[in-house]
């Protein structure tokens, strides 16, 4: 069973399989360690810097199946509703944490 990883804040929280939350963590240039947490000032360079990574560009939205007919979503798809966390938190002024 995967493991998981809670991202909590004031602005809400978010569950998400530690496979796709650590590389998310480190393209936001964080070391993607749990527990750990972003202060509100430091949220929207941490973005930049992720979605500035070709790995979330457009071009990689693309969805293709595997050899087991599993969908593979693509990355930025998976990062979109921590990245909407982070933004309400940096609009408010509210650190996030995960653990």
């Amino acid at each position: 069973m995967p493991t998981i990883v809670q991202f909590e804040s004031r602005t809400g929280n978010l569950i998400m399989f530690k496979e796709h939350a650590i590389p998310l963590l480190k393209l936001m240039g964080l070391t993607g360690a749990i527990p750990s947490a972003i202060l509100p000032n430091e949220i929207l360079d941490a973005l930049r810097r992720a979605r500035a990574h070709p790995s979330l560009s457009q071009s990689s939205m693309t969805s293709e199946n595997n050899q087991n007919n599993e969908i593979n979503i693509p990355l930025n798809t998976r990062a979109k509703p921590l990245f909407d966390l982070l933004e309400r938190a940096e609009a408010r002024n509210c650190e996030v944490m995960w653990r």
